[in-house]
């Protein structure tokens, strides 16, 4: 679906990037790679402008708190996410040898299919002589 935008058509790309109106109270952060919950006015943009004077120190600790808890789950996600990788890294080592061996089994299935496809045709041409053979013996009997 692409929709007018200031009287310019628009790719679906560039329709899925436009700026949307956001009414939630809260917002998703990605920090190296990572997902996690940031609720509203706990941005550092909100911090850089906020003065340490003017917060309340119970403020200033739920914040501190709520860092860490997050810091914490960022070091969770990395250790899973890391231990995933290894998973991963060796589920891929073994598809690529359990591909490396039918490969080398479809080598030799096609060798041996070709050899069987040579037997057959000295077989059939082996035939196709005994035949003619009997075909030009029972000439030289009608003959006789």
């Amino acid at each position: 679906m692409v929709k007018e935008r200031e009287g310019r058509r628009m790719s679906r790309r560039q329709y899925k990037k436009r700026p949307r109106d956001c009414k939630c109270q809260a917002c998703w952060c990605m920090l190296h790679r990572v997902a996690f919950f940031v609720p509203f006015g706990f941005g550092l943009g909100r911090l850089n402008r906020t003065d340490p004077d003017t917060m309340s120190k119970e403020k200033l600790e739920s914040l501190v708190k709520n860092m860490e808890i997050m810091l914490s789950e960022v070091e969770q996600l990395k250790i899973h996410c890391t231990k995933q990788t290894e998973e991963v890294n060796q589920v891929v080592q073994e598809l690529r040898r359990e591909n490396r061996e039918l490969t080398e089994k479809y080598e030799h299935i096609c060798q041996d299919l070709k050899e069987a496809k040579e037997a057959i045709a000295q077989l059939q041409d082996t035939k196709f002589a005994f035949e003619a053979k009997e075909r030009q013996a029972q000439k030289l009997n009608r003959q006789l």
